[in-house]
């Protein structure tokens, strides 16, 4: 049966429904992370974001079943463009179909390279993963394990490779006595280490991006928000938070460093929240299985803070006696190597380019 690629908008609503549809053919129900609404808003240009660039989303028909889709990224003044929402069978030719026609679109508006995966921005989600399939943590950018081969297949390149540490659970103190003594020396040269509550709440997602802001600047990928856009993306964590496992760190009554974690849901904050849904999201928060450590950051001026404010979760980790995820940690970056004696494994990820 012969394959065909489409270009669309959102008034197409054929395409659209096969292109929302067509991740609940490829995933068992335990792996599905897809955010519908992020999707449908970005397609039709309702997204907070969707001023800052212009999506052309691509469907691969085998006949009259969708079988890939992707969605190309354009931003103003950048010569990059960059693929994403990437979904696909098993499938060579219908890959390479795709990935043709997405760099025909990057060429047509004058792209010299395409990136992925990055599904319309930084700020959503971005990477692919190439290790440990199964069982997807809350926040991880989850794939088949069959898609590396089909967009090295294609010509996409390793750009950036990044890591996420598996924990064991935290029984004892053995090997942490650096980071205790960072911890102590910390808040006895006037840090001040705390966590949150739902009261605050606002306030430090505005300190968070205060910081973040700038020190993520350098990433692949990034560009910048407003402070009022990134609230509204992130308000949502105010209702899933475990507030004893975040910590906000304090120089002279300023927010100088952050480390924010979350209970592990699985995919279950995904998409519409069921009663039954909800009610596992409510166990889990006060039960939780394990934690995923999503987001950490310290002020340039504040260098070995970070040491010490892992050390604070450890401490809380501790207490609860279950297994944790350091989250999408970049190459390089000194945060891979917190609570080493800890890890047990590591997943693997990585961001793909390809000079057209």
């Amino acid at each position: 049966m012969s394959l065909e690629a489409v270009i669309f908008n959102s008034d197409d609503k054929k395409r659209l429904k096969d292109f929302l549809g067509l991740p609940k053919h490829i995933y068992g129900s335990g792996e599905l992370m897809q955010n519908l609404t992020d999707e449908a808003s970005l397609l039709d240009g309702t997204h907070i974001l969707s001023k800052y660039f212009k999506v052309i989303p691509i469907l691969v028909y085998r006949g009259k079943k969708a079988v890939s889709r992707a969605v190309v990224t354009i931003y103003p003044d950048d010569n990059t463009a960059y693929i994403g929402f990437f979904e696909s069978i098993d499938d060579s030719a219908a890959a390479k179909l795709l990935f043709d026609t997405a760099a025909q679109v990057a060429k047509e508006n004058s792209a010299a390279d395409i990136t992925g995966p990055v599904d319309c921005s930084f700020w959503l989600r971005y990477r692919l993963k190439i290790n440990h399939f199964g069982s997807p943590y809350t926040g991880e950018p989850y794939n088949k394990d069959y898609y590396l081969k089909l967009w090295e297949e294609n010509g996409f390149k390793e750009y950036q490779k990044y890591f996420s540490n598996h924990y064991i659970a935290v029984e004892n103190d053995n090997g942490c006595e650096k980071y205790a003594k960072r911890l102590a020396n910390a808040i006895s040269a006037g840090y001040e280490i705390k966590s949150p509550d739902s009261e605050s709440f606002d306030k430090t997602l505005r300190e968070v991006y205060s910081l973040l802001i700038e020190l993520y600047s350098s990433f692949p990928a990034y560009k910048r928000i407003s402070e009022s856009e990134f609230c509204a993306m992130f308000g949502y964590l105010k209702s899933i938070l475990d507030y004893s496992m975040v910590k906000m760190s304090y120089f002279n009554k300023k927010a100088v460093g952050f480390f924010i974690s979350i209970p592990d849901y699985g995919n279950s904050v995904y998409g519409k929240l069921y009663p039954w849904k909800l009610f596992k999201v409510i166990s889990e928060k006060k039960n939780p299985r394990s934690y995923v450590m999503l987001y950490m950051g310290v002020d340039k001026e504040h260098c070995g803070l970070g040491k010490a404010l892992a050390e604070s979760v450890r401490v809380e980790l501790k207490k609860r006696c279950v297994p944790s995820v350091g989250a999408l940690i970049r190459s390089g970056n000194i945060n891979k190597d917190y609570m080493a004696q800890l890890i047990d494994f590591e997943y693997e990820y990585v961001l793909l380019k390809k000079v057209l």
